[in-house]
Order: C-alpha cells, then structure tokens, then sequence
C-alpha cells in the first residue's frame, strides 16, 4: 500500500501544478493555503510547496496502518536535522522555515522504512520523464496544450531549468530499465538548454560507464568521436552569449555569499535571502551547499558531506550504480543550481538518495 501511495507522490509532485486553481477545487487549495502560509497566491512554487506538505503527510499516515520493512542504521539524516533545530533555537522569527527540512527528512525515514520494490517505482520517473519530453517536443513545435506560450520549453515542470534538471535525473533510471529509453528524457534535457542540468549529465556518464572504459571506448569509431564534438561545438556557438550571462550571474551571487558566510560563519538561520548583484536581484542563490552554510553554518556541510561520502562507497554495479549516478547527477546540479528549493525536484531527489541506501544494504532488513 505504501508503495503505491510513494508511486502516486512520485508522479503528482512534479507536475500536480496541472490542476490549477479554477472552481470548486481551487477554491479548497486556496483556503488550505491562507490557513498555512497566510497568503492568497496562484504562484506555481506555492502551490508546488503547499501539495508537498499534504502529500508528505499523506505517506506519513498511511505509513502507521503498515509494517517497517527494514531499520535504519545512518544517522547524518538525523545530524543535519539537529543542525537546522539548534538555528531554529538561536533565530525563532525562522521557525516556520523549518518545516519543509523536518518533512523532507520525514520523507527519506519514511522512504527507507516502508518501501518495498523500489525498482517498480523506476517506472513511475520514466513516465514522468517521458511526459516531460512529449511536451517539450510539442512546444518546440509552438504546439501549447496546457499552458500558454512562454517563449521557453519546459515540459510539464514551469521552468527550463526545473525540466534539464528533472530530466537529467531520469536519465540512468530509465537506463537501468532498458538502454535504449535513456534517450526519452535526454531529448527532453537537450530542449531544456539547461547549461548545468547537461554538465551534471555529462560528469554522471562518465562515473557510470567508466568501469567499462577500456571496451567502450575503443569499440567507438573516430567517425563518431568526431560527430560529437562538432555538436558540442555547434550547441557551445549557438548558446554562448546564454553561457557567459548564466556564468557570470553564478559567479557574482557566489561571490555574494561566501562573503555572507565569511562574515558569520555559523551561519544567518533558515530563510530567504536576497542577493543584489551587478545582473540584478536575486533571491537564490544558485548553489545548495552554500545555501547550508548560508543558513545553518559551515558545521553543516560536515553532515552532508559525511553522507555523500558513505553513500558512494563500495558502490559495486547493476542497480545500485544507475541509482549512485542519479544522486551524483543531484549533486553536481545542487553546485549550479538549488534544485532542493524546488518541491517537484526535492520530492524525487528526496526519494532517489533513500533508494540509494536501500539499494546499498546500508539498511537492515
């Protein structure tokens, strides 16, 4: 039962957005949304937020009509929790900012404790992943079904950056389904332009077929090498200017806040800052791990960094190595962007680090 309520969360937290706000429905999501952020709004990243909540809590409490399958050994989860709980102590106006920390590492416990089959759950990303890129091959087109046109290609996910990133994770899970539907989402991602979401790729290939190296690559023709190239060249030239600006806007909000973080390195507690930037007004800015160390301090890198170290070793191949290389794909995109931010990115990465764990055996059973 579980796994079908994880399964249904896996494939509305992306794209629940659909259901809009209009008429009776609308009104209920409304009304639940005053009663928890005080605020009437139709902003897609409220309302994405505002079903995370209910749809965390919903898993929660089907999760105490059914049995633990296994018990959890880490406990940096919990380390990182405490971290976020002591800023909490030390800045009490960012109490409400807590919550969504607190049910994101409700749904990793949940995840490890109660799931069953992750592998059948694969097959809930490629189908989130496959719409995604249908929609983006329609709006290529300039054919706009559910949303007006925007002048971008962003799936089903609102954002360019959210579909090169959602995409960029479904990649290896759809690999580890079948080879050849790989390619589904990676038409969605090369749509996206997504500079970061490409590069994260890029670095998890490499980390996913480097044991194979000395077959692969010598049974790749010069011919195909130098196709290759000319399209990275070809997409560098059409895409430069983009580049440089995206380059240049990291590099001044980076800057921003190491010199926050330099000047109280225990951090400024957990909630939203903004950036003034010589491109403008920021508020994000575009690195997870500085945003911790922003937030909680530099003490919590320390468990994270812990986690990921644990987390990819002895990683071996088969399914533990797709899933390994979608949570370092995560990580390389958190350094160019903060997909965590984002509630239909954070519920799927969410998801896939506890798959990770259960795929290791670092739980026991």
């Amino acid at each position: 039962m579980f796994d079908i309520a994880l399964g249904i969360f896996l494939f509305l937290s992306p794209i629940i957005n659909l259901f809009g706000v209009h008429g009776k429905t609308g009104g209920t999501i409304l009304a639940l949304q005053y009663s928890r952020f005080k605020t009437l709004a139709t902003a897609n990243n409220i309302i994405q937020y505002q079903f995370f909540e209910y749809l965390v809590l919903l898993l929660f409490l089907i999760a105490l009509a059914c049995k633990e399958v296994r018990n959890i050994k880490s406990g940096h989860a919990a380390m990182f929790l405490a971290l976020c709980g002591l800023s909490v102590i030390n800045h009490h106006k960012f109490l409400p900012m807590f919550a969504p920390i607190l049910l994101g590492v409700l749904l990793y416990y949940l995840v490890l404790r109660y799931t069953k089959d992750c592998r059948k759950l694969y097959k809930v990303i490629f189908t989130v992943a496959t719409l995604n890129t249908l929609f983006a091959v329609l709006q290529f087109f300039n054919i706009h079904l559910l949303y007006g046109a925007s002048g971008r290609i962003d799936g089903l996910m609102c954002s360019p950056a959210h579909l090169g990133a959602y995409q960029a994770l479904a990649v290896p899970i759809c690999y580890a389904i079948h080879p050849g539907l790989a390619v589904i989402p990676l038409i969605g991602l090369l749509l996206s332009g997504s500079f970061t979401a490409i590069i994260a790729l890029s670095i998890g290939l490499i980390y996913l077929f480097w044991h194979k190296r000395k077959v692969i690559f010598p049974r790749i023709s010069i011919m195909v090498w130098i196709a290759t190239l000319g399209l990275t060249i070809v997409f560098i030239a059409r895409n430069y200017h983009s580049f440089i600006y995206k380059l240049s806007l990291r590099i001044d909000l980076w800057s921003n806040a190491l010199q926050k973080i330099w000047e109280k390195p225990v951090g400024w507690g957990i909630s939203n800052y903004s950036f003034d930037v010589k491109l403008g007004h920021w508020e994000n800015s575009f690195n997870e791990y500085l945003s911790i160390a922003l937030y909680i301090g530099l003490l919590g890198l320390i468990p994270l960094g812990l986690y990921l170290i644990n987390s990819f070793k002895n990683i071996g191949y088969g399914y533990k190595r797709y899933i390994a290389t979608s949570v370092l794909i995560l990580c390389v995109i958190c350094l160019g962007q903060s997909p965590m931010h984002a509630p239909r990115i954070a519920g799927t990465a969410i998801v896939l680090l506890a798959f990770l764990q259960i795929q290791k055996g670092e739980v026991v059973l």
